[in-house]
Order: structure tokens, then C-alpha cells, then sequence
């Protein structure tokens, strides 16, 4: 191993996480964390533990099928060896898909260029994948929910979608997608974008719902777009529902 600062290699993580039992991505002290998981399974592989460096922070009970993240270290590992050590040593609620050597300058946020999430809702109880997805017995008109959606296509400020961080520099996001579908029996909204602030797509979600529903003063999502201010906005649905599905690192809709 060099003592050599400027003397490193860096990987690339693929991670697929079921959210329930986590506190969120990020690491905290006294609270089980994805990035904490796996650092802690790190750990063992290299004289010194790494820190890894996510695409983004979902929050707690969130879930993820297509997380990127990258680490660093001054050992030179084969991807194989590493992916299969960090699956041992990880608990089952985490799965590394992908372990790739990455260029030295590649960073998992900061050239991100688009993500993409999912959130699933489900007219029938049942058992099994209710803890992925919103249980609303609810008759949804679809042809409404996506008229809504199309209003948060482009370059918009979602100050009202958003609960307020100090590490906040701003508010504006461009959306590249927003649809709702029908798949069986359940209800997808899919929405890819640039980047998307704390809490956004749950509070877009619960309030599209609120407003088909007619329990907002608001006829659209546009008016309360205009207000940036979160105290307009409808229900926070739950995080359950909610699956970080892609991180997009050439333009979008190219994976």
C-alpha cells in the first residue's frame, strides 16, 4: 500500500436496498443507515475504511433499486472480489448489483445528470409487497393524475414541495418525466429529473391525490407551485410507496 495521498483507486457501486428498516441513506450516529451498513462492510477489505459517496439521500423507509454510489482507497481490488466479499459481509435488506473500477475523477452526485424514482400505489390489501407500496382504496381517475403531472415538466422552483434543509443553495429542479400508470392492479408515478429536494416526490404524490379528491383549495398543482411555500402543498405520502429506481449519468433518457 502507498503512503501516497494522490495514489488511490476508486469504484463504483450499483445498490439495490429494501428502505423499511434503515433510517435513510445517510450515515447518523446511533441510527442504522444504508451508507453506515455498507461502509461498516467496507471496512474489513482495506487497511483503511472507506467512506462512500452516494448519488443522493433518500430518506428513512425509502427504498432503492438503482442507487449509484463510489468510494476510494489506496488498495487496488478486483470488482469481483469486492462484490462478492460485500454481499457476505452485508445484511440481506442490501444488495450490491455492480461493482465497477471508476475513473478518478468520477463523483456519484455531483455527475449524476438525471434520477429517476417510482411511487406505487395499491387499490387491493395484500400481503405481500405491501411494505413497497400505498394501500388507497380510492376509485383514481387517471386521465386526471397525469394532466396534473404534465404541469411539473420543465425548469420550475418546487419551494412548495420541499421541506427546508440549511444545505438547501436553491429550489429549482427541470423534470424530464411525470406519469402516472396503470400496471395490473396498482398505480405507478414515475418522475425523472435533474435533481429532486427533500420530501418532493411524496408531498407531488399526496398532493395530486389531494387535489382529484377535492379536498385542496387548489384546482392545480401550477398555483401552488407559484406560492414556494410547503405549507400549501397536500398530504406527505408515506416513504414506503417510494423506489429510487435509476441514476443517469449521460443525458437523459440514456441510462
Amino acid at each position: 500500500m502507498s503512503s501516497d495521498p494522490s495514489n488511490f483507486q476508486k469504484y463504483k457501486l450499483l445498490i439495490e436496498f429494501d428502505g423499511t428498516d434503515f433510517c435513510g441513506w445517510q450515515l447518523q450516529k446511533d441510527s442504522r443507515t444504508v451508507q453506515g451498513c455498507i461502509e461498516e462492510a467496507l471496512a474489513p477489505l482495506f487497511s483503511v475504511r472507506p467512506r462512500i459517496t452516494g448519488a443522493g439521500r433518500t430518506d428513512s423507509g425509502v427504498h432503492a433499486t438503482g442507487m449509484v454510489a463510489h468510494f476510494k482507497a489506496a488498495e487496488d481490488r478486483n470488482a469481483e472480489t469486492i462484490l462478492k466479499a460485500l454481499n457476505a459481509n452485508l445484511p440481506p435488506d442490501i444488495r450490491i448489483l455492480k461493482v465497477q473500477i471508476a475513473d478518478r475523477d468520477f463523483h456519484a452526485r455531483f455527475h449524476a445528470k438525471w434520477r429517476g424514482y417510482v411511487y406505487r400505489i395499491r387499490s387491493e390489501q395484500r400481503a405481500i409487497g405491501r411494505q413497497y407500496s400505498w394501500y388507497l382504496p380510492d376509485k383514481l381517475n387517471l386521465d386526471d393524475l397525469n394532466k396534473l403531472a404534465s404541469e411539473v415538466l420543465g425548469d420550475h422552483c418546487f419551494r412548495s414541495f420541499s421541506h427546508e434543509r440549511p444545505d438547501e443553495e436553491h429550489y429549482r429542479s427541470r423534470i424530464y418525466r411525470a406519469t402516472w400508470e396503470k400496471e395490473s392492479e396498482d398505480l405507478l408515478f414515475r418522475i425523472d429529473g435533474i435533481r429532486f429536494l427533500h420530501g418532493m416526490v411524496r408531498l407531488l404524490v399526496g398532493t395530486m391525490l389531494d387535489i382529484t379528491r377535492g379536498s385542496l383549495e387548489f384546482s392545480n398543482l401550477q398555483q401552488i407551485i407559484e406560492k414556494k411555500d410547503v405549507r400549501f402543498a397536500g398530504t406527505k405520502a408515506p416513504a414506503h410507496g417510494l423506489t429510487l429506481t435509476a441514476v443517469g449519468y449521460h443525458d437523459w433518457p440514456q441510462l
